[in-house]
């Protein structure tokens, strides 16, 4: 089984053929919505639909059984009413299908009768060299091929491809439920475990590490399964990728609910702490940051040391980052001789980090001019490894600059930096923000969260060379 574990994964994720059983009742029936999204998002293989009251979904051929397609098919995606999934996982196994995602709940989450029924769908996939998902999952996302299995409608028409792979065992970290185009995050890949009843993040994580179009990963998780197991992998994908975990259930009351949602523990906080620590993975405490710092391992080198510069058109902001800073293990850089003179020639405010840009901005005629200056010369400067730049972009026409200014100067700079955005009109802000970051600046709404991301990303470069002299 070992052996097979990444050709079985990379069937779930790069199948040539999908076949959809269930409801295929319009715009209703959870295989239809399926169908619906895969044809939306671009799948590049083919499509079987499977329920015997169909002749045809979606302008698609249907078949009564998988058993009836002639051709070979590489994954299956199951929902069906909890008592036919049993006998749908033997039809498959007789199909020959090695990866199926059972979508369906009421499993281990809901009952003992029903913890005892997906026990026995993981001995029929088991005795049939199968892997299963699931149950209670909406399945996976591979952006490289439009591979979406969703049982419910997106209503929107593009996630931006990009290099962060995110699970978690909710389909709240889906594109039915974040706003993934609107945002932009850059996904490679996404996997909603379910139940986690046989693939876990061991297998996951064992594929994504030869996942070249993967950067860095995301783990949402509620409980922590194969002990030692698992802290091997992550500590064999830390070496190479960072891997970012939100832990849930960490009060008493949330891993009662983590019991009742998906039928796992989720175990000792002070366990799941020393295990994440000592594999050199990197934990997030909110579930804002989970989205947003691995953007900054998407998007920017590893900084080579702590010392940050702060670029900002108002002092108070200023502080702020200062203190956000020191807090991620940051220090604040000490600009040389020869930045502080060129700077001062400006403005005295220029000339001392955090650099105040908001007195020359209100004098000057040209004042992105002097915003493109002022980084490039800060960036340039040898005491500097990273820096935050805020940026006002509630006006549109400034906003639009900003950002052909930012894409004009990203061309030539080559530490790492984060964009903190912020203005008076919520639309107009949030654009700005997902055009900067398309262009491949990593930026945030959250000032705080800008910052803590490069204190994460310096964090990870040290664990990696720690990690890469232990190997050596």
């Amino acid at each position: 089984m070992e052996s097979q574990k990444k050709s079985d994964l990379q069937r779930f994720f790069e199948p040539r053929s999908v076949a959809v059983v269930g409801s295929l009742r319009e715009e209703w029936g959870e295989g239809y919505r399926v169908i619906k999204n895969l044809l939306h998002f671009g799948f590049t293989g083919n499509i079987y639909p499977v329920n015997p009251s169909y002749s045809q979904v979606l302008g698609i051929k249907a078949y009564p059984t998988v058993n009836d397609v002639k051709g070979s098919i590489d994954l299956a995606m199951v929902i069906t009413p909890p008592p036919t999934v049993e006998a749908v996982i033997g039809q498959c196994a007789r199909k020959g299908i090695k990866a199926v995602i059972v979508g369906t709940e009421g499993f281990a989450e809901v009952s003992e009768a029903g913890a005892r029924l997906q026990r026995q769908l993981v001995d029929i996939a088991h005795s049939n060299g199968m892997r299963l998902i699931g149950p209670n999952t909406i399945g996976i996302v591979n952006m490289s091929n439009g591979l979406v299995t969703n049982p419910y409608l997106v209503d929107y028409d593009r996630i931006c491809k990009g290099s962060i792979a995110y699970a978690s065992q909710t389909g709240f970290v889906g594109a039915q439920g974040q706003p993934l185009e609107d945002r932009a995050y850059p996904i490679s890949k996404m996997c909603d475990f379910g139940n986690k009843c046989d693939v876990n993040e061991v297998d996951l994580l064992d594929y994504l590490l030869d996942d070249p179009e993967t950067k860095a990963i995301a783990l949402h998780m509620e409980a922590v399964k194969g002990g030692r197991r698992f802290m091997d992998m992550l500590q064999k994908v830390t070496a190479h990728k960072p891997v970012l975990i939100f832990k849930a259930g960490r009060t008493e009351q949330g891993a009662k609910a983590s019991a009742s949602h998906t039928g796992s523990l989720a175990g000792s906080v002070q366990v799941s702490d020393t295990v994440f620590k000592q594999a050199g993975a990197i934990q997030v405490r909110t579930w804002e940051e989970f989205w947003e710092i691995p953007k900054v391992f998407a998007y920017q080198p590893l900084p080579e040391g702590n010392r940050i510069a702060i670029l900002t058109p108002t002092g108070g902001v200023g502080v702020i980052a200062v203190d956000a800073a020191v807090e991620a293990g940051l220090a604040v850089a000490q600009l040389s001789d020869a930045t502080v003179k060129r700077l001062a020639a400006f403005h005295p405010n220029l000339s001392r980090n955090p650099v105040d840009l908001g007195p020359i901005m209100v004098l000057t005629e040209d004042p992105l001019s002097i915003l493109e200056i002022t980084i490039g010369t800060v960036l340039d400067d040898d005491n500097v490894d990273c820096a935050t730049i805020v940026l006002a972009a509630g006006i549109e026409t400034w906003a639009s600059a900003t950002v052909t200014m930012l894409d004009r100067l990203r061309q030539h700079i080559s530490k790492p930096m984060t964009i903190y955005v912020y203005g008076t009109k919520v639309s107009t802000t949030l654009q700005a923000a997902r055009e900067i970051d398309v262009m491949g600046l990593p930026t945030y709404l959250e000032l705080e969260t800008a910052v803590k991301a490069l204190g994460i990303a310096v964090k990870y470069a040290k664990i990696k060379s720690n990690l890469s002299h232990k190997a050596a």
